[in-house]
C-alpha cells in the first residue's frame, strides 16, 4: 500500500532536551505538503498532549494534539479497557494521573503520602507505618523527577501485595543536551520490580499498544506507516514488530556500532536529512 504517514520518535530524533536536532522542522513541513500525516509516537509518559504541543510550538515543529501518540495518552483508554473497575496507583506526574483520570478513576503517590502527612522531607520510621495500607490491582509508573524513597517504596509494597506493575516504558535513559544521558522510566520500573520480585508489562515501544491506538484513532493500517527512531530496542523493535520499514537515525543515545544491520525492514542513516531523500521528500 502507499505510503500515508510517518511516525516519529521524539526524544533523539525531533529534540534533544530543550532542543530542537535539525532539520526536523523542515522535514516535518515537507513531509506534510507531500500530503503524508505525521505523528509523535514516544514513550514518555509525562506530558500530556497539551504540554507535547507547546513544546513542538517552540521548537517550529508542526503537531497539532491529534498528531501525539505518547504512553500519557494511551495510558487512560488502555485501563479503563483492560483494567475496568480496578483500584490504580500512579507513580509519575500530575498530568499523566490526570489523562487517566478522563477515562477511568486513580489515586497518583503524591496525593496518597501528602494526605498521611509523609512527603516533601526525608523519610522518617513513622512515615512507613501508612504503607500498611497500600492496597491497590494495578500500579502504572511514568516518569517521575520527584520520586523519593517513600514513593518507591509505596510502589514495592503495592506490587508485592499483589497489584500488577505496569510500566510506562522500559528506557533505561534519555538524551539530553551536552552528550549525556539521564535515567529513564525503565530504571524506576526496574528497581519496584528488582524488590517486589515482579515482572513489568510495558505500554510502551517495542510493545505494540501505541500502534494499535494509533490505527483506531486515525483509521490508518500499519501496512501505510514507516517508523523513524534512534534506539534498536525499542524504535526498530517497535518497527518490526508491527510490520513497518523503520529508519534508524545517529541523532539520539545509540552509537553507530551498536545500530541494527541494514536490511530488508531497515536502514541506519545520520540524520532526517537523509531520510528525507530516502523517503523523495
Amino acid at each position: 500500500m502507499p505510503l500515508r504517514a510517518i511516525l516519529f520518535d521524539a526524544d533523539g530524533v525531533l529534540w534533544r532536551g530543550a532542543d530542537v536536532i535539525q532539520p526536523a522542522p523542515e522535514f516535518i513541513r515537507r513531509a506534510q505538503r507531500a500530503g503524508l500525516k505525521t505523528l509523535i509516537v514516544s514513550n514518555n509518559a509525562g506530558p500530556n498532549r497539551e504540554a507535547y504541543c507547546d513544546k513542538c510550538r517552540r521548537l517550529d515543529l508542526a503537531f497539532a494534539p491529534d498528531d501525539i501518540f505518547s504512553v500519557n495518552h494511551l495510558a487512560g483508554p488502555y485501563l479503563k479497557a483492560h483494567w475496568p473497575g480496578a483500584r490504580v496507583l500512579v507513580i509519575g506526574s500530575s498530568m499523566l494521573t490526570g489523562s487517566i483520570r478522563k477515562h477511568r478513576p486513580a489515586d497518583n503517590a503524591d496525593e496518597w503520602l501528602s494526605a498521611r502527612g509523609a512527603t516533601g522531607r526525608p523519610a522518617t520510621p513513622d512515615d512507613l507505618k501508612p504503607l500498611a495500607e497500600v492496597d491497590y490491582d494495578v500500579v502504572l509508573i511514568g516518569i517521575d523527577v520527584t520520586v523519593n524513597y517513600l514513593k518507591l517504596g509505596l510502589a514495592s509494597v503495592a506490587v508485592q501485595r499483589g497489584a500488577r506493575l505496569i510500566g510506562a516504558n522500559p528506557d533505561y535513559s534519555f538524551p539530553v543536551p551536552g552528550g549525556v544521558v539521564l535515567p529513564g522510566n525503565g530504571s524506576i520500573v526496574k528497581l519496584v520490580a528488582g524488590v517486589s520480585g515482579a515482572e513489568p508489562l510495558y505500554l510502551g515501544k517495542p510493545s505494540l499498544f501505541l500502534l494499535e491506538q494509533i490505527e483506531a484513532e486515525t483509521g490508518l493500517s500499519r501496512d501505510e506507516m514507516v517508523m523513524i527512531g534512534d534506539r534498536p530496542e525499542t524504535d526498530y523493535d517497535f518497527g518490526r514488530a508491527g510490520g513497518m520499514y523503520t529508519y534508524m537515525v545517529e541523532t539520539g543515545v545509540t552509537p553507530p556500532d551498536q545500530m541494527p544491520a541494514n536490511g530488508d525492514d531497515v536502514v541506519v542513516l545520520p540524520t532526517l536529512a537523509e531520510v528525507a531523500e530516502k523517503l523523495g521528500i
